[in-house]
């Protein structure tokens, strides 16, 4: 029988589960490709005692939700009691098409899946509104994701040839947290196991986090500061980092759970995200490892409730790199290289960054430096100080006070596959300790006889488990056509 000591135990929330996400709003600096604030948050509503808004079936001003998720309020402002959420292709009606307030408009909800509490109207921000479905299937974009949950490993591949007639090239590999290993009723789906299946992003949020301030965002205007880097897991459980409420006590269970930047994806994700974790980029990867050692796994179950964790550093970069539309994979799959001489590849990368409060705001070190009007060595100095503990005077009104964090992520980019250990060797605890290739225990009899090529972001011959695992994503997709071998025109 496994013991659980409570502050091991609630690392399992680190990542959005489904649960979670049904109390779970965004705060308002969701953002677009082009940086436009939006009104978004999980793909899963809200929980209420209030029970939820009848259908009401209405050909006229028929709008689709643009969006994977849509706050629905009371009245067309900012500060409008929250009802609800509206996911990806969800259908309202227009009551009226006059704009209030500069940017929402009185709907009627004719279809959604998520709970709604009851009232008399409802407004959304008419931006995110579509005259049609939204469809992200067809990919033309550069880059695509793939996360090995066998492995716990994501990878951003580049497509070099759109036409296929050249594999692609993996941009970068990071060591992620899966879901936990959990068997749950049918109803539950989403909530243990992460889910296979090829999804495209929807949206990213910087600074997630739920609207009950449970788990209170990384960085948010008014709140306390942050743990001193490297400190442990408890201290991110301390009251003295979280928010107070009305009455002046400390609201909230872990702070930073989501990390810098979390990303929404859609079809039918079931609340499962790629998102980031606690702690500092300084502290790399740390909070990833720690996850997978022996004794928090002995009185613990330290991983996600479904979500694809990293850390921040990768997050970022991740960030930079994957646009709405992007094509995010997830298999189970033993890994190999197509080419094992590597002969693309010739070393690992640097990343420099700068995080800073601004909403939606990306952290390349060039961008950000352009956005703030900052040289590097005005940037470098004041986080040198600000580091060190020192207190460097500056302007109140100076964009060097938007900066968080100057850092440089040490990039792998040589791939490097997992060997796959058969379930049948090993028990459960040995499975989740490291990183064994075949984190859920899948015997060899039921894993798929293909494999993942992991240098050339090719499947050959693969099909998802048929045991343990469930599927989601696109229904007429394992996987996209493109990744299969039989398919590369060389």
């Amino acid at each position: 029988m496994r013991k659980h000591i409570a502050p091991l135990m609630i690392l399992s929330v680190m990542a959005i589960s489904p649960m979670m996400l049904s109390k779970a709003f965004a705060q308002d600096d969701f953002n677009t490709d082009n940086n436009k604030a939006l009104d978004l948050a999980g793909d899963v509503g809200v929980e209420t005692a209030e029970g939820t808004t009848p259908v009401m079936m209405s050909e006229a001003n028929v709008l689709y939700v643009a969006t994977n998720g849509l706050r629905v309020r009371s009245t067309p402002e900012d500060a409008g009691k929250t009802l609800g959420l509206l996911s990806l292709n969800e259908k309202v009606r227009l009551v009226t098409g006059e704009l209030v307030n500069g940017k929402y408009v009185e709907v009627e909800i004719l279809k959604t899946v998520n709970p709604m509490t009851k009232s008399e109207k409802y407004y959304v921000v008419r931006e995110f509104l579509a005259n049609k479905e939204v469809d992200y299937k067809e990919f033309t974009g550069k880059y695509f994701v793939v996360v090995n949950v066998a492995t716990e490993t994501l990878r951003v591949y580049e497509r070099a040839c759109l036409d296929n007639s050249c594999p692609s090239k993996m941009i970068m590999e990071t060591e992620v947290v899966v879901g936990e290993d959990v068997n749950l009723p049918k109803e539950d789906k989403g909530k243990g196991r992460s889910i296979l299946g090829s999804y495209r992003v929807t949206g990213w949020a910087k600074f997630y986090q739920d609207a009950g301030g449970h788990y209170p965002a990384w960085y948010r205007d008014g709140y306390p500061g942050l743990p001193e880097v490297g400190a442990g897991f408890n201290k991110w459980f301390k009251n003295k980092f979280m928010p107070l409420d009305a009455e002046g006590n400390a609201e909230g269970k872990m702070r930073g759970a989501f990390g810098w930047y979390a990303a929404f994806v859609a079809p039918n994700p079931y609340g499962q995200w790629t998102h980031g974790t606690i702690g500092w980029g300084e502290d790399k990867d740390e909070y990833i490892k720690k996850t997978k050692k022996f004794v928090t796994n002995v009185v613990s179950n330290p991983r996600s409730s479904g979500c694809t964790r990293n850390n921040n550093e990768a997050i970022a970069f991740i960030r930079q790199l994957v646009e709405t539309g992007t094509p995010i994979v997830k298999v189970y799959a033993k890994e190999a290289l197509l080419d094992p001489s590597l002969s693309g590849y010739n070393g690992n990368k640097q990343w420099q960054y700068i995080l800073t409060k601004k909403a939606g705001q990306r952290s390349d070190r060039a961008e950000v430096l352009a956005s703030l009007g900052v040289s590097g060595s005005e940037a470098d100095m004041y986080w040198a100080a600000k580091r060190n503990g020192n207190d460097m005077i500056v302007d109140p009104k100076s964009p060097l006070n938007q900066i968080l964090e100057v850092g440089t992520y040490q990039l792998d980019s040589v791939p490097t596959p997992i060997a796959y250990t058969p379930g049948e060797k090993m028990g459960k605890i040995k499975a989740s300790v490291g990183r064994k290739g075949n984190v859920y225990g899948i015997d060899t009899k039921d894993m798929s006889a293909g494999v993942y090529y992991v240098d050339a972001g090719i499947l050959d011959g693969y099909h998802h488990p048929k045991v343990k695992l469930d599927f989601s994503g696109f229904e007429d997709e394992e996987t996209p056509p493109w990744m299969d071998i039989k398919n590369l025109n060389r």
